[in-house]
Order: structure tokens, then C-alpha cells, then sequence
């Protein structure tokens, strides 16, 4: 399943609007001249509180340093390219196509949203050697996962100018009650906080095909402030993190990650028993786990359960982005850390829980699911107590005990008289 894929099944599960920061590097891009492109390689969800037609988000989350650390020590090195949220509403006549609700007749982004993507582009400038002030302008890209005119979901991407980056850092600007009108402030002249707002201009064609300029107070279309930016998606992907597998972070009651799932997988992989490639081994065994590995979501959690060194972390994410996970020697360098070597010994001490007991359910009596969870010292009690001829199955005054709730039955019915169910 690919990323956005995996982004969108908490929109689908839930019906909740979600956000996520995108994670990736930046490469030529050879249509234009100069061109640059933003590859997104994984998508990385802050903690939220999603609702039906918005969500609330906690800027700056406080493990953003750690993950834009854990970004950089990949192969490649990653950052912060952008980020992408949902928009989506099902039509009432059909649940399986989506309201078209961003189109010229309406907005492509509310007045709020456009605010949002200044603050974050402000806040993410790219250097510049050319430039006195050692930044300039910003490639942070805002991308809306919405409904399309024929109900489907479509990605469509965006910038806001430079101007609108700069009467957003002026505080000359703020949202309006209509998502397409962005309202200029009033002047304040106080002395506490003075705010100096120039004559704003925007020009527009009237219905006689004339060009007319027209003074942006109070307010204004917030399409002046947009820039338009092309996205797709590879013919032939070749993504850093090859797995998606894993459980994704901030995903309450949906998707928890837990280090108990993580250690039954690497037992399951067989990860303790796979050395160094200079030892030999499994080469299918090692490939299956190096993929396994190769999870964006997976790494950063790792670096959540203590278990992981700072030092090793950067070995786990070289390991997880390499160029070529089918080479036997991808995997030497973690197998060989302190911190893997603890977190086998912990795999080790994993044993999962036995799905049946030894001895069985009685001969002659039902199994249901509920009998998983019995003790197997009760099959043992009731295998003892037929074999010595105690509980046999016309004998009135034995005890038989119930094999679906432990009950001591001592009349000779066929049925518990408790929960009902056969002996």
C-alpha cells in the first residue's frame, strides 16, 4: 500500500480529517529550467485531534527536533518538505463519492489555510548564498487531499507568495469569516503594538473585459496570495523506506504501537538467529527482515522504546534506506551494535502465549473460542478426574467441572448450570 494510501485509511476508518508533514529530499527537476522537485518518502502525523470538517494540531510538537534529526541521518539525507491534509465530506447520496467542494466558484484554499502555509514557509526558509540575509523565499508545499468533480479524491498541491509570506509576517493580514476573502487589518498606532499597513492593491478584469485595480481594504480574494504547484506520481517508484507495514504514530484506538508487536515480528522474522553476513546465514531471511526494517514509522518509534541508542539510531536508519536491501551485508553493521544485541536478547525472552493448552478440552465436550483462555491445569483437573473414573459422564454424584467456565457442576445434567453451555 503506498503512502498516501496508508495516510487516508484513518480519514476512512474514522471519517476524521487528518494532517501530516511530508518527508523527503529535493531533486532536479528537468521540465523547467532550474527546476526543483520535492520526492516525498514517507509521511510523518504529529499528535491531533481530528474532527469531521477540520482538526486541531499543537505547533511546534515537541518531538519535531527528533525526527527532523532522524531525517538527515538517512542515506539520503531527508527534511521537512511540506506537509498534507484532508479535506473530505461523502455525499449523502452516495458514501463512496466525496463532495466538490474546492473549485472557482468557491475556494482551492480557505483564508485560514493560506495563513497557516505562510506561517509554516516563514518558518522554513531556504538558503541562499546570493541572498544578504543567508535565506530566501521558502519550497515548504501544502498539499490538500480533497474530492474531485467526479467524487474522487485527487491531490492538489500549493504555495503562497512571497507577498503573502511578508503581510503575514507584518501581521497585516487575517482570516475572514468567508473561506475566500482574506481580511487586511486596521492600522494600530498604539504604543504597545503598532501595526503600520500600507495602500494594498490587486487588480482584476471587470465584466467589460476591462483591467481594473481596486484597494484591498477591508478584504480581498484569497486566490492573489496562491501560487500553483505541479505534483504526480513516479511511473517507476523506487521509495528510501520500502515497507509501510508498520503501525503509524499518533493513531489513538486505531493503530497503537507497542514494542510487544515489534519483538513478536522480529521473532517471527527469525532476527536472533540471523549473524553477520561473513557467518553465512539465510539470505531470504535477511532480506525479509531488512525490508521489515526499512519502515519510516517502524524507525521512529524504535527510537521512542529506550532500547536504541542515539549512536545506533543512525545506524538503524542507514541500514533502513539503503540503495540495496537484497545485499547481504546491509544488515552487518546494525547486527553488530550494542543496541541490537539488547533488543534480541529481549525478542529471546518473548515467548508468545500458547494458543491452546497441552492437554485439550476434554473428549466429547464442545470447543468454543472461550476455551483459549482457560487454564490448562482445568483441562488437566478434568482429563485427571475421567481417567480415574470421577467424572464420567452418567456418574450422578461426581463433580464435573465445566470446561467453558470452570464451573463445578454436581448434578448429572448433559449442560453446565452456570453458563448453559454442553459438558
Amino acid at each position: 500500500m503506498g503512502i498516501v494510501d496508508r495516510f487516508l485509511a484513518a480519514w476512512r476508518a474514522t471519517g476524521l480529517q487528518r494532517f501530516g508533514w511530508l518527508i523527503g529530499h529535493y531533486e532536479p527537476y528537468d521540465k523547467v529550467p532550474m527546476g526543483v522537485k520535492a520526492v516525498v518518502e514517507a509521511i510523518h502525523e504529529p499528535p491531533q485531534e481530528g474532527e469531521l470538517d477540520g482538526l486541531t494540531l499543537g505547533l511546534p510538537w515537541e518531538d519535531e527536533p527528533r525526527i527532523r534529526g532522524l531525517a538527515r541521518d538517512a542515506t539520503t539525507p531527508l527534511a521537512i518538505v511540506g506537509y498534507i491534509f484532508t479535506d473530505l465530506d461523502p455525499t449523502p447520496e452516495d458514501k463512496t463519492k466525496n463532495v466538490y467542494k474546492r473549485h472557482p466558484q468557491s475556494f482551492y484554499l480557505s483564508c485560514v489555510e493560506a495563513i497557516f502555509a505562510a506561517h509554516v514557509q516563514n518558518a522554513n526558509p531556504t538558503p541562499s548564498r546570493s541572498s544578504f540575509s543567508g535565506s530566501f523565499g521558502s519550497r515548504m508545499v501544502t498539499a490538500v487531499l480533497t474530492g474531485t468533480a467526479d467524487g474522487a479524491i485527487d491531490v492538489s498541491a500549493y504555495q503562497v507568495s512571497e507577498q503573502a509570506c511578508a503581510m503575514v509576517a507584518a501581521d497585516m493580514i487575517e482570516a475572514s469569516v468567508e473561506p475566500g476573502i482574506v481580511r487586511v487589518k486596521e492600522e494600530d498606532r498604539s504604543q504597545d503594538s503598532a501595526r503600520y499597513v500600507p495602500d494594498v492593491f490587486f487588480r482584476y478584469k471587470n465584466e467589460y473585459g476591462l483591467d481594473v485595480q481596486k484597494n484591498a481594504k477591508p478584504c480581498f480574494p484569497v486566490e492573489y496570495l496562491l501560487v500553483n504547484v505541479s505534483n504526480g506520481f513516479p511511473q517507476t517508484p523506487s521509495p528510501i523506506f520500502r515497507s509501510t507495514a508498520f503501525r503509524i504514530e499518533n493513531r489513538p484506538g486505531l493503530e497503537d504501537q507497542h514494542i510487544e508487536g515489534v519483538l513478536r515480528e522480529l521473532a517471527r522474522l527469525g532476527a536472533p538467529d540471523i549473524p553477520q553476513s561473513a557467518h553465512g546465514g539465510d539470505s531470504q531471511k535477511r532480506a525479509a527482515l531488512a525490508e521489515w526494517l526499512s519502515d519510516w514509522h517502524l524507525v521512529t518509534f524504535l527510537g521512542t522504546t529506550q532500547l536504541i541508542s542515539q549512536d545506533d539510531m543512525k545506524v538503524l536508519l542507514r541500514a533502513a534506506t539503503a540503495p540495496n536491501l537484497s545485499d547481504p551485508s546491509v544488515l552487518d553493521e546494525l547486527i553488530g551494535t550494542e543496541s541490537w544485541h539488547t533488543l534480541m536478547t529481549f525478542t529471546r525472552e518473548t515467548v508468545p502465549a500458547p494458543q491452546r493448552p497441552s492437554t485439550g478440552p476434554p473428549p466429547g465436550s464442545s470447543h468454543t473460542p472461550m476455551d483459549e483462555d482457560i487454564p490448562p491445569e482445568v483441562f488437566d483437573q478434568i482429563a485427571r478426574s475421567q481417567q480415574g473414573g470421577s467424572g464420567a459422564a452418567g456418574g450422578g454424584g461426581g463433580v464435573r467441572i465445566c470446561p467453558h467456565c470452570t464451573f463445578e457442576n454436581s448434578h448429572g445434567d448433559s449442560d453446565c448450570e452456570v453458563c448453559g453451555l454442553p459438558l
